[in-house]
């Protein structure tokens, strides 16, 4: 599932990662200063967390991950080549490209969770619908439970006064009472 973000968002949290990360391969920011000042591939990135092998991806680290410092994927081959992606983003301004940052903190970090298309925050976005759907369709049957409920001692009630029985009568207009005050 694929979501928009607008160029300058990119750009601004990418202005960011530079300025408040150390990058293992600091011939990397080269690529990112190359991606921040061509508004047309920033259009075409998408921050993902998943490799896509038969996509163009760049994945760029900080020095405080385990993760290598520089990879391109393109055409389900990988190289180190800094030279190579940029030749490609050169020559290629109009095709999607996918960036995977890795840093210490990712995961806690709103700018980057706005970005990124995660298939795990798309899970928890449909987990929370569901959930707000599952209290409206409960709602709706007590609520249909109750009426349910007021109709039948309507009916008893109906009874009771055609067998001229007072005291049940009473007890029922009392449950009555008391049902409608709980809806």
């Amino acid at each position: 599932m694929s979501k928009w973000v607008s160029p300058s968002e990119k750009r601004y949290f990418l202005k960011w990662f530079l300025e408040c990360q150390q990058l293992k391969r600091t011939d990397a920011r080269k690529v990112i200063e190359y991606i921040i000042n061509h508004y047309h591939i920033l259009e075409n990135v998408s921050f993902t967390e998943k490799m896509m092998l038969n996509r163009k991806t760049i994945v760029i680290s900080s020095m405080n991950t385990d993760e290598p410092g520089f990879a391109y994927y393109h055409n389900q081959r990988k190289t180190d080549e800094i030279a190579m992606a940029l030749g490609d983003l050169m020559m290629n301004p109009t095709e999607k490209v996918f960036m995977i940052l890795n840093f210490n903190g990712k995961t806690l970090n709103h700018r980057y969770l706005q970005l990124i298309e995660s298939p795990a925050l798309e899970n928890m976005k449909q987990y929370n619908r569901f959930q707000k759907y599952e209290q409206e369709v409960n709602e709706i049957i007590e609520k249909n439970s109750l009426e349910m409920e007021i109709a039948i001692i309507k009916n008893q009630i109906d009874r009771a006064l055609d067998q001229k029985d007072e005291k049940l009568f009473k007890r029922l207009t009392e449950k009555l009472k008391e049902l409608i005050a709980k809806g």
